[in-house]
């Protein structure tokens, strides 16, 4: 079985190449699924294609999260049958064969519910980002929380900070992803460049600073500036990646968690154990789930965080667009059956 698959030969550029699939018996946790959709991360994945993140070299397969038809399974994969709709975290392509592991930061493989579609479901992996930050946060009801960062990751968290009853002020540069940020249920937008946002947010809380500041940015200028937001005894939670490099001067920043005693929480969600596991009362599967219950219930719209389905070959626009036009550019989700010629 052949399948189409992304590639990174360089610095921005992205191509389709062919494989051929293995056609050796599956291990127990193994499947072959083919991929109906899967969506660009406009985080990890754009660190990639621009080489912001450094320490890999090209070429590279980008993507991990994607939804599709499960054609063979291994025994061990006891709760997913053939010809059901699933969710993986493998890289872009057409069909491939994925394990479920059993270690952190394993490779996963769940069902996806019935009434929700292969388009949604990609953004699962979005939503476990998200759900880590705010299950990192001791949030009570009545807090004001600030995040910073209003990429489709930080839109969800605000959402989930609001239906836990906080307040929530949304920090971005583009007006729109804060426009958006407000119908996910932001109660304020601050849409201003760095240089202003600490006087805007201290505006609105009337100069106590917020009770948590969420950085989804994964700047750490932008995370210098989070902690002069913060209220006495906040907590600032770290749920971007900071890949760049960066010469600044740290001691407003140590001096404002040391003098309001700030505690810097982080969020990276690949360290929950995959399944629930005894001493744990979080795990991958269970975010995963209340993702799945959250989008059938209405509650968590993703669907209109996508603002482009396209063909395979579209990728590289793709990336620019995400790049360099992130006022039009949110989620952009690959369609692998407007492949071309097939």
């Amino acid at each position: 079985m052949q399948a189409d698959y992304i590639v990174l030969p360089q610095k921005g550029r992205a191509v389709i190449a062919q494989e051929e699939i293995s056609a050796a018996p599956l291990a127990p946790n193994e499947a072959v699924i083919r991929t109906e959709a899967s969506m660009i991360s406009a985080g990890t994945e754009l660190s990639r294609v621009f080489e912001i993140k450094k320490g890999f070299s090209y070429p590279v397969r980008p993507g991990y999260c994607s939804c599709g038809i499960v054609l063979q399974k291994g025994e061990g994969l006891a709760d997913i049958e053939v010809g059901q709709r699933v969710f993986f975290n493998a890289p872009h392509a057409s069909v491939c064969r994925w394990s479920r592991g059993t270690r952190t930061q394993a490779p996963c493989i769940y069902p996806l519910p019935d009434g929700i579609s292969a388009a949604e479901g990609t953004a699962a992996n979005l939503a476990l980002v998200a759900l880590s930050g705010v299950n990192a946060a001791d949030v009570k009801l009545g807090d004001t929380v600030a995040i910073f960062g209003l990429g489709s990751i930080g839109t969800i968290t605000a959402a989930l900070f609001r239906k836990l009853g906080a307040r929530v002020i949304a920090v971005d540069p583009v007006a729109a992803r804060c426009a958006e940020a407000q119908a996910f249920g932001a109660s304020d937008i601050v849409s201003c460049p760095p240089d202003g946002q600490v006087e805007a947010v201290m505006r609105l809380t009337d100069g106590r600073g917020v009770d948590i500041a969420v950085d989804v940015t994964g700047s750490s200028a932008a995370i210098l500036n989070e902690a002069l937001c913060c209220g006495k005894y906040a907590q600032l939670v770290l749920l971007g990646s900071p890949r760049a490099a960066l010469e600044a001067d740290v001691t407003p920043f140590l001096s404002a968690v040391h003098m309001k005693n700030i505690r810097v929480l982080g969020a990276f969600n690949e360290l929950s154990p995959p399944e629930p596991a005894e001493g744990s009362r979080l795990s991958v599967r269970r975010n995963f789930e209340v993702f799945c219950r959250l989008v059938l219930s209405g509650e968590l719209k993703v669907g209109r965080l996508i603002s482009h389905v396209i063909a395979p070959e579209e990728v590289e626009a793709a990336y620019h667009g995400l790049m360099y036009d992130r006022a039009h550019y949110r989620c952009v989700v690959i369609d692998w059956s407007r492949r071309a010629g097939k």
